[in-house]
């Protein structure tokens, strides 16, 4: 491809020196042009029949290379065609000679101007560019070879956009290998860059045709360049060596075009003059442009920022909350618009101007170690110095600082001084939590509920206060059980509702799902409970209680959900702890570890909104993924698999021990014996589960 942009390039009429000027010469060879080799000699031609030998070399090429496909055959002695073999060898040479080929059809249509104002025909002196005679010719058989080249581009575009998708789903091999040397070159994902690159080698044939020295140069700069730009950008090779190859290549194509630019001798400089005009027109309107767009965005920001709200926070600590937050405040309209950094959040060089420049309010999730989270404190300090208007969301366990917290801050937080590299100092530092005293404050309460998130909600955008929708159905058929006095857990337990309630609208049942509040018995016409999994939760006797009441209802599957990644599954030593916790005493804990154990034998789902990676996409997909396993018909019953309705692999592995230990057969004392070593079978099932599950 260089040698025939060279080639092209020669076309200009640039007067070079020596030696370049004999090298550009010796490249004609690769024009096509007879001449070179002085065919003239011994088979004298006119200017027609040397045009269309040059036009017919390449179809010669095809025909050469059918020729050989078929001796190829016969030494093999292969009684079929190997048609993809033949296209890959076929397409292959027109990709290769792509530029040459184009540029010897379009021979009659670069002219030349003599002194005397005639013009000819740049590769055929004696026939006048005026479309009579020879010209006349040479211009219609130019023109209707070039259907060869466009009709090799419709047919690349053609199979690299439309075909090779399907053909890729359907996996069809033979299709693949027949149209491999378009694509075979570049890495997976970058196929259309064979399309791309012959379009802009069409371009380069096209610079020649235009009548100034000083259009041309221009044009093929602008076309180099772009090519430069998108190889430079997007990395189309498959071979990583190829992409530095091609830069470093077009880079010295450019050099060699602007040497060569010097060497021009424009007659008309009315042509040179207009090529001035019109890039001083465009270097000026760039800087306009730039001025209006700067001053426009300094005044859009000044009265509408991108983000009404961004939530500063703790991710280990409120992760899930910020999650719920964005979530309800998104629901009040549009015009709420959030920042959450795991969604809006791409260049962490970004993060403190997103707080200075683009955000209307500032809102610190006020957990109780806030304070002592570097990036966090960057976000405050960025607030106080742009002056954001700023609202701290308490939570019960957060302490304001005082002075000793302030003055003794560098020790507490030693890796505070790394902001210095935004240009925040410990004295700014200093400055923001005393600043911090004086902000505008809205208590959160202990229980999470979407009541307390409709009020929190009105604080912050001052609209009137939605109907609480806490109370949920009255008879709910799917069931949330979370740990409420952890505010995570609740919290991710109504993220959980808010994504899974418009996945299940219009579904035979699970369409009501509800988060079960404080004091509120689970109901007898549940038929699927989720169970949030968080630290200490199968610890605390309301959640016990409902597991409990979940056990004895026939139909109610369960599905077990990951809300933080520190969770773990429970351990013999575990279910040791949960016996002698004291506010459980007064629960059949045989029945309750039973059911724990049972829980697990469902795969869980990981459902985390306080982790990093969990973006508003993420979540959606896993609520979708909840929302069917719930409704698949695949997850069994507590009570099934506690009471023996229905054997589990569980209860078949203790029925056969047993049976294997005592030699009993009759079924009445295999299952006592069952019985009485259920708790330390239980034990050794559950740790082969939980390996099996990790």
């Amino acid at each position: 491809t260089t040698v025939q942009q060279l080639t092209v390039i020669q076309q200009f009429k640039i007067e070079w020196g020596e030696p370049f000027a004999g090298i550009l010469l010796s490249l004609e060879v690769f024009s096509f042009d007879l001449d070179m080799i002085s065919i003239g000699c011994v088979a004298p031609m006119g200017p027609v029949a040397k045009f269309s030998s040059r036009t017919l070399t390449v179809v010669g090429l095809l025909l050469v290379a059918s020729l050989v496909h078929l001796l190829y055959l016969a030494v093999t002695k292969s009684k079929t065609l190997q048609i993809s073999l033949l296209l890959r060898t076929s397409g292959t040479l027109l990709l290769v000679f792509f530029i040459s080929l184009c540029s010897s059809l379009l021979a009659p249509f670069r002219c030349s101007q003599h002194p005397n104002g005639r013009w000819t025909v740049q590769a055929y002196h004696g026939v006048y560019c005026n479309g009579e005679g020879d010209h006349q010719v040479m211009a219609i058989v130019g023109g209707l070879a070039c259907l060869m080249p466009i009709g090799f581009v419709a047919i690349c575009m053609w199979v690299i956009i439309i075909e090779l998708p399907k053909r890729l789903q359907s996996a069809d091999v033979k299709f693949l290998r027949g149209c491999s040397f378009l694509f075979m070159r570049f890495r997976p994902g970058a196929e259309i860059f064979s399309v791309l690159f012959l379009i802009r080698n069409a371009l380069v044939v096209l610079c020649p045709l235009l009548p100034s020295p000083s259009g041309k140069v221009v044009c093929m700069n602008l076309i180099l360049y772009g090519s430069l730009a998108m190889v430079a950008y997007s990395k189309p090779w498959r071979v990583a060596a190829c992409n530095f190859l091609d830069v470093m290549l077009l880079a010295c194509m450019l050099v060699i075009l602007d040497a060569g630019s010097l060497f021009i001798r424009e007659d008309d400089g009315h042509t040179t003059m207009l090529i001035c005009m019109l890039f001083s027109g465009v270097m000026v309107l760039s800087i306009l442009t730039a001025v209006c767009y700067g001053v426009g965005r300094h005044f859009m920001l000044k009265y509408r920022k991108q983000f009404r709200f961004f939530l500063c926070h703790q991710k280990i600590a409120a992760g899930s909350m910020a999650r719920l937050l964005k979530m309800e405040l998104q629901k009040r309209g549009s015009r709420n618009t959030t920042f959450v950094d795991c969604d809006d959040l791409n260049d962490l060089t970004r993060l403190f101007s997103y707080v200075g420049q683009d955000t209307e309010t500032f809102v610190i999730l006020g957990s109780p170690d806030i304070l002592t989270r570097k990036w966090c404190v960057g976000e405050m300090c960025t607030a106080r110095s742009h002056g954001v208007n700023t609202v701290l969301l308490r939570w019960p366990e957060f302490v304001n600082p005082d002075y000793d917290f302030i003055t003794k801050y560098d020790s507490i937080v030693p890796d505070i001084s790394e902001l210095v590299n935004y240009n925040i100092g410990l004295a700014e530092v200093q400055e923001t939590m005393a600043w911090i005293n004086t902000v505008q404050t809205v208590d959160v309460p202990s229980m999470v509920s979407l009541e307390g998130m409709e009020h929190i909600c009105s604080s912050l955008t001052g609209s009137l206060r939605f109907p609480s929708r806490a109370g949920g159905a009255e008879s709910p058929d799917c069931i949330i059980v979370s740990d409420l006095d952890n505010m995570e857990a609740a919290a991710t337990a109504y993220v959980l509702l808010g994504l899974m309630v418009p996945k299940l609208v219009g579904a035979e049942r699970n369409n009501m799902p509800t988060v079960l509040q404080k004091g509120r018995p689970v109901s007898e016409t549940a038929t699927a409970a989720l169970v949030i999994c968080s630290d200490g939760c199968f610890k605390q006797l309301e959640f016990a209680e409902w597991l409990l009441q979940v056990a004895h209802l026939p139909d109610c599957c369960v599905l077990p959900i990951i809300a933080e990644d520190g969770f773990r599954f429970p351990s013999p030593s575990y279910y040791e702890e949960v016996e002698s916790m004291p506010q459980l005493e007064s629960l059949d804990l045989r029945v309750y570890i039973k059911a724990i154990k049972a829980v697990f034998q469902e795969i869980a789902v990981v459902f985390s909104p306080q982790n990093y990676s969990s973006t508003q996409e993420d979540l959606d997909l896993r609520a979708k993924q909840v929302a069917w396993r719930i409704n698949s018909g695949s997850l069994k019953s507590l009570y099934q698999k506690i009471s023996g309705e229905e054997d589990s692999p569980r209860e078949i592995m203790e029925v056969t021990e047993s049976r294997e230990i005592m030699g009993i057969i009759e079924e009445e004392t295999s299952l006592s014996i069952t019985d009485e070593r259920n708790t330390d079978e239980d034990g050794i099932f559950n740790e082969k589960l939980q390996s099996a599950y990790l």
